[in-house]
């Protein structure tokens, strides 16, 4: 059975934030030294429906998003890469748009936000009665991030999509813990926010930070960030250019796995949204391996899917910007060495 074959009738569903990165066209320069500018369309959850849609599975990608020019254009770009837009909605607020320096490595700062202040972007105000929740209940995986539950409408249709994946009985609801403190007026209460929130995840990544666990020490020990809530079946620590820690219950609620996959050697351009392509990568992999249950069952397709993912991350790193520079199934698998297909 071809991938193609095995993706039909599946499909995932993205909600949250679709914004424009403004990379700074001059690295190592602060803010006020850089002199110009280039949009990229981005933001986690529409670079994960992109990313799933380019691997060849299908994505519903639900957000609020400005009646303005750049929103035109990104439902456009959606469209093109095979998204289902009929979840977003079209509101009178601006698409947001971020300012973001990078490092002499291609490292990204995010320093600040464009024509409009955080709570009056588009994507804030996302509406929970208008939800497409037949269609997120019939998900194979509900993914979120965490940055919508700063803005009030949004965060409560966010919990609302949680809640209907929940009740449509095999939808496996994926949270990335997406942290920008530019995004919240008040650190500790986004902080409670969000530990509220990801209770209900069935896979977390990203969220050592939250219970004062090191970077170092997660990516060393996925399963101590595992540890911290028993309902949680996985957990994905992507720490960047020093790889990526996994840790996931055996089927019965054993933890049996965990591992570390290294970084892989490419020409790094941007980071920007090597993170979201990773998280894209492993859903896809999850997916053509049968779902979250058949992929816990053996240790070793669960760590092929992490090195699948780590692949798409790569691959992303070598060209600017997030969607545009989203792998093809081919071009991932070209940068694992000495596997020949993993799907």
């Amino acid at each position: 059975m071809s991938a193609q074959e095995a993706m039909a009738g599946h499909y995932v569903v993205s909600v949250g934030e679709a914004l424009y990165d403004c990379l700074a066209d001059q690295l190592g320069k602060p803010k006020e030294e850089v002199t110009s500018w280039t949009p990229y369309p981005g933001g986690a959850p529409a670079n994960v429906a992109t990313g799933v849609a380019r691997l060849g599975a299908g994505a519903l990608f639900v957000s609020a998003i400005g009646q303005d020019e750049l929103g035109d254009q990104f439902v456009a770009l959606l469209q093109e890469r095979g998204v289902d837009t009929s979840g977003v909605q079209r509101v009178g607020q601006p698409t947001r748009d971020i300012l973001v320096t990078r490092r002499p490595d291609g490292d990204r700062v995010f320093a600040g936000f464009g024509k409009a202040k955080s709570h009056e972007y588009g994507d804030c105000f996302l509406d929970p009665a208008a939800l497409p929740l037949d269609k997120i209940k019939g998900a194979d995986v509900l993914v979120t991030g965490t940055l919508g539950l700063a803005a009030g409408s949004t965060a409560e249709a966010m919990r609302t999509a949680v809640t209907a994946a929940k009740e449509g009985g095999s939808c496996c609801v994926i949270i990335d813990v997406n942290w920008r403190p530019v995004f919240w007026d008040d650190e500790a209460a986004a902080k409670a926010a969000v530990l509220q929130y990801i209770q209900q995840a069935d896979i977390l990544k990203e969220a050592e930070w939250l219970y004062g666990i090191p970077a170092a020490d997660a990516l060393e020990h996925p399963e101590r960030v595992l540890e911290k809530c028993g309902s949680w079946r996985g957990v994905l620590v992507s720490a960047g250019e020093k790889g990526s820690g996994y840790a996931f219950h055996a089927p019965g609620g054993k933890l049996a796995m965990s591992g570390v996959v290294p970084v892989l050697d490419v020409a790094v351009k941007d980071t920007t949204g090597a993170g979201d392509a990773y998280l894209a990568g492993f859903i896809f992999y999850m997916l053509l391996s049968g779902g979250l249950d058949s992929l816990v069952a053996d240790p070793g397709k669960l760590r092929r899917g992490v090195e699948f993912a780590t692949a798409c991350g790569a691959f992303t790193c070598t060209k600017p910007g997030a969607i545009g520079a989203q792998p093809t199934v081919a071009e991932a698998e070209a940068l694992l060495p000495d596997q020949g297909s993993s799907t």
